[in-house]
């Protein structure tokens, strides 16, 4: 199987028929009949059938024609990143970054980083949970900011900042459960019961391979996932729930009293969250990667 029999076999069918097909890759009309034939003869199967005025797709034509459409694409992708090696490609970073860092730690060193090279392809994905490691496992990212869940002997890791955590609600919606609950809050401390039966709002694990549930959660309460911080504090604000939020990211509303900080019972309703600069161990780094490690790492000595 050749990939010039592919193209005339998803050409002949795209095109409608084999004259229009030849057209289209500038080759004769015996060369596209030849080259589907080759296809058909080498699995023993009929691809079209030509008992119409056009071709048609048969029944294995038609999962042929999928598949090898997609093959196409993969080789017309390596064929554009291979002319662009042989160009000098431009470097490439990419960073796996936790959902809660809305303001990367090191910002400015990454924006110097970045001066230094301006012809640096910068990739950031925001990853929750599994997913900020998983990244670095399936090579999609070179190294990873965030916090030490599922952090082991495989992973190089240094603290590098933090990211203080607040739980917070409407005022509407705590005096609306407090209210259902028929209880007070004179001692200032809420208690799990008034909060289990008011949705608890979470952002869902984006690793695909492990996942890992949520760690501060109240057992037995209503949860709803979202896929990041921005939706959760959407949420928040239009009083449908509870939740522990970046600091970061809710000082005007809490300046404001849109949002309240809630104590609760038995409860992590505050917390400073470590943060680290992370890379596998057995997964060399290339020069540039090295290099933002090294910065990344000098600048929060300073």
């Amino acid at each position: 199987m050749k990939s010039d029999q592919l193209r005339a076999f998803v050409s002949v069918v795209e095109q409608g028929s084999f004259r229009a097909a030849a057209s289209h890759l500038f080759k004769t009309q015996p060369t596209i009949s030849a080259a589907v034939k080759a296809l058909e003869a080498q699995f023993g199967i009929s691809l079209l059938s030509r008992d119409a005025y056009r071709p048609t797709l048969t029944a294995e034509g038609k999962s042929f024609y999928k598949e090898a459409k997609r093959l196409l694409n993969h080789v017309a992708e390596l064929e554009s990143l291979g002319h662009q090696l042989s160009k000098g490609a431009a470097p490439r970073l990419s960073i796996s970054l936790s959902a809660m860092c809305a303001i990367p730690p090191g910002l400015n060193t990454i924006k110097q980083f970045c001066d230094r090279h301006p012809d640096l392809q910068l990739s950031i994905s925001t990853e929750h949970l599994s997913g900020i490691l998983e990244q670095l496992h399936l090579d999609k990212a070179d190294v990873a900011i965030g916090p030490h869940t599922g952090l082991d002997e495989r992973f190089e890791f240094v603290d590098i900042g933090k990211v203080s955590m607040i739980t917070v609600a409407t005022p509407a919606c705590i005096n609306a459960c407090l209210l259902k609950a028929n209880r007070s809050n004179t001692s200032g401390v809420i208690a799990q019961q008034v909060l289990r039966h008011v949705p608890h709002i979470l952002v869902a694990d984006t690793g695909s391979q492990s996942p890992i549930d949520n760690i501060n959660i109240i057992s037995g309460g209503r949860r709803w996932y979202v896929k990041d911080y921005q939706v959760k504090k959407a949420l928040l604000l239009a009083d449908m729930g509870w939740a522990r939020i970046p600091l970061h990211m809710i000082e005007a509303e809490l300046a404001s009293g849109a949002l309240i900080p809630l104590q609760v019972e038995n409860f992590a309703s505050c917390s400073e969250v470590p943060i680290y600069l992370i890379r596998l161990q057995q997964h060399p780094l290339s020069q540039l990667a090295s290099h933002f490690w090294d910065e990344m790492i000098a600048s929060r000595e300073r």
